[in-house]
């Protein structure tokens, strides 16, 4: 009998284990505790609102506004606004917010640039793209100087702003039109298409005159 089961056995192979005695490759030995296998759950990625993101960026970046504003120019003499009115605005230079037009949102202010006898000019102003200057934007201003070489000056500001696509700077009640500054200023007079003029007043009463 013994001898007819091993010639069945070798003909059939080795003996198949039972289903319960069968184990998986990589499956917890018998009477161990399964463990928790389950991944970390991921952070989302969902965008913050679009408001606080708006936010956000104001911190580390300059302040952008795009829209209009009345401001206004002084000047000492009433020739000086017909000057302006027939040929346009004459780019100032060596000023603490570089080369360009310069108004000032507050009407005292122009009137202290006329003087008792002067007269200012009311403009309607096309800020574009306007830079309030800060921190950050003097962090990539002198590091744009020192890549090219160049010395910090009013005029390298003014260089500085126009190539970065900036079209106005603001700096409390005072508003620049960047220009560039020439050799010959008077000869570079021209109109500026962000500086509407309005009106001629005198300063001493605020009556509007014709030049």
């Amino acid at each position: 009998m013994n001898l007819w089961r091993r010639l069945i056995q070798a003909w059939l192979g080795p003996a198949t284990p039972p289903r319960h005695a069968r184990r998986r490759h990589g499956s917890r030995p018998s009477g161990q505790r399964r463990l928790n296998h389950r991944r970390p759950p991921r952070a989302s990625k969902r965008r913050p609102p679009q408001g606080l993101r708006r936010l956000l960026k104001g911190l580390s970046s300059p302040r952008l506004i795009q829209g209009r504003v009345i401001a206004y120019h002084g000047t000492p003499s009433a020739s000086n606004a017909r000057s302006i009115f027939r040929d346009g605005f004459m780019a100032g230079g060596g000023n603490a917010l570089g080369d360009g037009i310069y108004l000032a949102t507050d009407l005292t202010t122009a009137k202290t640039y006329a003087g008792s006898t002067g007269v200012y000019l009311k403009c309607l102003v096309k800020l574009g793209r306007t830079c309030f200057w800060g921190p950050p934007m003097q962090a990539r201003y002198a590091a744009w100087c020192q890549r090219r070489g160049v010395r910090q000056d009013n005029s390298a500001m003014t260089a500085f702003l126009l190539q970065h696509g900036y079209n106005t700077l603001q700096n409390g009640k005072v508003v620049v039109v960047l220009a560039p500054q020439f050799a010959n200023p008077s000869a570079w007079k021209r109109k500026n298409r962000h500086v509407k003029l309005l009106s001629v007043h005198r300063a001493s009463d605020g009556v509007r005159i014709k030049v």
